[in-house]
Protein backbone atom coordinates (compact mmCIF):
# COMPACT_ATOMS: atom_id res chain seq x y z
CA UNK A 1 0.00 0.00 0.00
CA UNK A 2 1.20 3.48 -0.75
CA UNK A 3 0.52 5.98 1.01
CA UNK A 4 1.38 10.20 0.47
CA UNK A 5 1.02 13.72 1.98
CA UNK A 6 0.93 15.41 -0.83
CA UNK A 7 -2.22 16.61 -2.61
CA UNK A 8 -0.62 16.69 -5.99
CA UNK A 9 0.18 13.39 -5.79
CA UNK A 10 -2.94 11.68 -4.72
CA UNK A 11 -4.42 14.00 -7.68
CA UNK A 12 -2.39 12.32 -10.45
CA UNK A 13 -3.57 8.78 -9.04
CA UNK A 14 -6.68 9.65 -9.29
CA UNK A 15 -6.26 11.14 -12.80
CA UNK A 16 -4.84 8.15 -13.85
CA UNK A 17 -7.62 6.05 -12.77
CA UNK A 18 -10.68 8.08 -13.05
CA UNK A 19 -10.07 11.02 -15.35
CA UNK A 20 -10.24 14.89 -15.35
CA UNK A 21 -13.87 14.62 -14.22
CA UNK A 22 -13.68 13.39 -10.78
CA UNK A 23 -14.81 13.45 -7.12
CA UNK A 24 -12.06 14.50 -5.51
CA UNK A 25 -10.68 17.63 -7.13
CA UNK A 26 -14.18 18.59 -5.65
CA UNK A 27 -14.52 17.08 -2.30
CA UNK A 28 -10.77 17.49 -1.06
CA UNK A 29 -9.26 21.30 -0.61
CA UNK A 30 -5.89 21.49 -0.39
CA UNK A 31 -6.29 23.42 2.95
CA UNK A 32 -7.93 20.12 4.50
CA UNK A 33 -6.22 17.54 2.58
CA UNK A 34 -4.33 14.90 5.29
CA UNK A 35 -2.98 12.36 3.43
CA UNK A 36 -4.03 9.64 0.92
CA UNK A 37 -3.42 5.59 0.72
CA UNK A 38 -3.63 3.69 -2.62
CA UNK A 39 -3.76 0.20 -2.79
CA UNK A 40 -4.53 -0.89 -6.62
CA UNK A 41 -7.71 0.78 -7.52
CA UNK A 42 -8.37 1.81 -4.34
CA UNK A 43 -7.64 5.79 -3.58
CA UNK A 44 -8.73 6.61 0.24
CA UNK A 45 -8.52 10.69 0.58
CA UNK A 46 -8.52 11.61 4.25
CA UNK A 47 -9.22 15.28 4.90
CA UNK A 48 -10.20 17.70 8.34
CA UNK A 49 -14.07 18.86 8.96
CA UNK A 50 -15.70 20.71 11.71
CA UNK A 51 -16.39 17.31 12.85
CA UNK A 52 -13.27 15.64 12.70
CA UNK A 53 -12.08 13.20 9.83
CA UNK A 54 -13.62 12.73 6.99
CA UNK A 55 -12.99 9.50 4.41
CA UNK A 56 -13.21 9.47 0.60
CA UNK A 57 -12.65 5.89 -0.45
CA UNK A 58 -12.72 4.96 -3.76
CA UNK A 59 -12.71 1.73 -5.99
CA UNK A 60 -14.69 -1.72 -5.75
CA UNK A 61 -13.22 -2.70 -2.41
CA UNK A 62 -12.58 0.69 -0.64
CA UNK A 63 -9.82 1.24 1.51
CA UNK A 64 -11.71 2.83 5.13
CA UNK A 65 -9.44 4.09 7.94
CA UNK A 66 -9.90 3.65 11.38
CA UNK A 67 -8.98 7.62 12.69
CA UNK A 68 -12.59 8.77 10.37
CA UNK A 69 -15.11 9.95 12.21
CA UNK A 70 -17.21 10.11 8.83
CA UNK A 71 -16.63 8.37 5.69
CA UNK A 72 -18.25 7.80 1.85
CA UNK A 73 -17.90 4.56 -0.08
CA UNK A 74 -19.03 3.54 -3.61
CA UNK A 75 -22.76 2.93 -3.97
CA UNK A 76 -22.90 -1.15 -4.27
CA UNK A 77 -19.80 -1.91 -1.74
CA UNK A 78 -20.14 -5.12 -0.14
CA UNK A 79 -22.35 -4.17 2.99
CA UNK A 80 -19.81 -6.65 4.95
CA UNK A 81 -16.97 -3.84 4.87
CA UNK A 82 -19.90 -1.23 6.24
CA UNK A 83 -22.04 -2.97 8.89
CA UNK A 84 -20.34 -1.94 12.17
CA UNK A 85 -21.06 2.34 10.71
CA UNK A 86 -24.34 4.01 10.56
CA UNK A 87 -25.78 4.76 6.72
CA UNK A 88 -26.88 8.75 6.72
CA UNK A 89 -27.91 8.92 2.87
CA UNK A 90 -26.72 8.11 -1.05
CA UNK A 91 -25.55 10.79 -3.05
CA UNK A 92 -24.10 11.77 -5.95
CA UNK A 93 -21.37 14.07 -7.76
CA UNK A 94 -21.62 14.90 -11.58
CA UNK A 95 -19.96 17.06 -13.94
CA UNK A 96 -20.19 18.84 -17.52
CA UNK A 97 -17.36 20.73 -19.44
CA UNK A 98 -19.18 23.73 -19.99
CA UNK A 99 -18.84 23.78 -23.61
CA UNK A 100 -20.48 20.32 -24.30
CA UNK A 101 -23.34 21.46 -22.91
CA UNK A 102 -26.30 19.93 -25.07
CA UNK A 103 -29.39 21.63 -23.51
CA UNK A 104 -30.57 24.65 -25.75
CA UNK A 105 -29.45 27.65 -23.96
CA UNK A 106 -31.70 30.93 -24.33
CA UNK A 107 -30.05 34.28 -22.80
CA UNK A 108 -30.10 33.95 -19.04
CA UNK A 109 -31.29 36.70 -16.85
CA UNK A 110 -29.40 37.75 -13.50
CA UNK A 111 -30.58 38.32 -10.05
CA UNK A 112 -28.96 40.43 -7.66
CA UNK A 113 -31.79 41.31 -5.06
CA UNK A 114 -30.58 39.20 -2.03
CA UNK A 115 -33.74 39.95 -0.14
CA UNK A 116 -35.74 38.33 -3.67
CA UNK A 117 -33.38 35.79 -3.67
CA UNK A 118 -33.91 34.42 -0.03
CA UNK A 119 -37.65 34.79 -0.17
CA UNK A 120 -37.60 32.65 -3.16
CA UNK A 121 -35.69 30.07 -1.49
CA UNK A 122 -37.50 30.03 1.67
CA UNK A 123 -40.84 29.38 -0.29
CA UNK A 124 -39.68 27.11 -3.04
CA UNK A 125 -36.38 25.47 -1.74
CA UNK A 126 -35.91 25.79 1.77
CA UNK A 127 -32.84 23.23 2.37
CA UNK A 128 -30.82 24.70 -0.34
CA UNK A 129 -26.98 25.01 0.87
CA UNK A 130 -25.96 28.46 -0.96
CA UNK A 131 -27.76 31.53 -0.04
CA UNK A 132 -27.55 34.89 -0.95
CA UNK A 133 -24.75 36.81 0.45
CA UNK A 134 -22.76 33.77 1.16
CA UNK A 135 -18.77 34.35 0.11
CA UNK A 136 -18.80 31.27 -2.11
CA UNK A 137 -21.09 33.28 -4.45
CA UNK A 138 -20.26 33.80 -7.84
CA UNK A 139 -23.57 34.80 -9.68
CA UNK A 140 -27.49 33.60 -9.69
CA UNK A 141 -29.22 33.61 -12.86
CA UNK A 142 -33.16 32.77 -13.25
CA UNK A 143 -36.09 32.01 -16.37
CA UNK A 144 -39.50 33.32 -16.50
CA UNK A 145 -42.79 31.95 -17.67
CA UNK A 146 -44.98 33.78 -20.18
CA UNK A 147 -46.33 35.99 -17.68
CA UNK A 148 -42.76 37.64 -17.12
CA UNK A 149 -42.95 35.89 -13.12
CA UNK A 150 -39.50 33.91 -12.15
CA UNK A 151 -40.20 30.75 -12.49
CA UNK A 152 -36.71 29.29 -11.36
CA UNK A 153 -33.26 30.22 -10.17
CA UNK A 154 -29.91 29.23 -9.78
CA UNK A 155 -26.30 29.89 -8.55
CA UNK A 156 -23.05 28.85 -9.43
CA UNK A 157 -20.85 29.21 -6.35
CA UNK A 158 -16.87 28.35 -5.59
CA UNK A 159 -16.56 25.15 -3.53
CA UNK A 160 -13.74 25.04 -1.32
CA UNK A 161 -11.28 22.84 -3.35
CA UNK A 162 -11.86 26.29 -6.00
CA UNK A 163 -13.86 23.81 -8.18
CA UNK A 164 -17.53 25.82 -9.75
CA UNK A 165 -20.49 23.98 -8.45
CA UNK A 166 -24.23 24.19 -9.65
CA UNK A 167 -25.97 25.22 -6.32
CA UNK A 168 -29.63 26.29 -5.19
CA UNK A 169 -31.58 25.30 -7.88
CA UNK A 170 -35.25 26.24 -7.11
CA UNK A 171 -38.33 26.35 -9.12
CA UNK A 172 -41.60 27.65 -7.97
CA UNK A 173 -43.84 25.07 -6.59
CA UNK A 174 -46.90 26.24 -9.14
CA UNK A 175 -44.67 25.91 -12.00
CA UNK A 176 -42.97 22.79 -11.75
CA UNK A 177 -42.56 19.88 -14.64
CA UNK A 178 -42.77 21.98 -17.07
CA UNK A 179 -38.76 22.41 -17.88
CA UNK A 180 -37.92 25.73 -16.54
CA UNK A 181 -35.49 23.90 -14.16
CA UNK A 182 -33.79 22.19 -17.48
CA UNK A 183 -34.14 26.40 -18.68
CA UNK A 184 -32.09 27.75 -15.92
CA UNK A 185 -29.27 25.32 -15.22
CA UNK A 186 -28.36 25.50 -18.86
CA UNK A 187 -28.69 29.38 -18.76
CA UNK A 188 -26.60 29.28 -15.55
CA UNK A 189 -23.75 27.05 -17.35
CA UNK A 190 -23.52 28.68 -20.78
CA UNK A 191 -22.63 32.10 -18.53
CA UNK A 192 -20.07 30.13 -16.96
CA UNK A 193 -18.86 29.09 -20.42
CA UNK A 194 -19.46 32.66 -21.14
CA UNK A 195 -17.06 34.04 -17.79
CA UNK A 196 -14.33 31.39 -19.01
CA UNK A 197 -15.64 28.56 -16.49
CA UNK A 198 -14.20 25.50 -17.83
CA UNK A 199 -16.40 22.72 -15.93
CA UNK A 200 -18.99 22.72 -13.08
CA UNK A 201 -20.05 20.18 -11.03
CA UNK A 202 -23.11 19.35 -8.79
CA UNK A 203 -23.93 17.41 -5.78
CA UNK A 204 -27.55 15.68 -5.72
CA UNK A 205 -29.52 12.87 -3.17
CA UNK A 206 -29.54 10.17 -5.24
CA UNK A 207 -33.33 9.62 -4.30
CA UNK A 208 -33.75 13.61 -6.46
CA UNK A 209 -34.98 11.43 -9.52
CA UNK A 210 -36.66 14.93 -11.52
CA UNK A 211 -33.61 16.32 -10.92
CA UNK A 212 -30.96 14.12 -11.56
CA UNK A 213 -33.62 14.18 -15.07
CA UNK A 214 -32.78 17.43 -15.78
CA UNK A 215 -29.13 17.84 -15.33
CA UNK A 216 -28.66 14.51 -17.58
CA UNK A 217 -30.68 16.33 -20.08
CA UNK A 218 -28.31 19.47 -20.08
CA UNK A 219 -25.70 17.32 -20.83
CA UNK A 220 -23.75 16.31 -16.70
CA UNK A 221 -22.33 12.98 -16.54
CA UNK A 222 -22.75 11.06 -13.00
CA UNK A 223 -18.81 11.43 -11.94
CA UNK A 224 -19.61 9.00 -8.80
CA UNK A 225 -22.08 7.40 -6.68
CA UNK A 226 -21.79 7.33 -2.84
CA UNK A 227 -22.75 6.22 0.40
CA UNK A 228 -22.00 8.05 3.88
CA UNK A 229 -21.74 6.88 6.54
CA UNK A 230 -20.87 7.35 10.70
CA UNK A 231 -19.01 5.51 13.55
Amino acid sequence: MDKTSSLQEAMEWTLELYGELNVPRVWIPQKAFVEAVRDGEAISFTRTTDEGLFGLALGSNPIILPNWNEFAVPQGTDPAITSDFILHHNWETHAIKTKSQSYEIEPLEGVEEDVFIANFLDAHAPNSSARPGNPEIEFWGCVRNGQGEIAAIAAITEWESGEKMLSSVATHVEMRGQGFAQRVCAGVVGLAYDRGIERIHLVVLSENTPAIRAYSKIGFEVIGKFASFSK
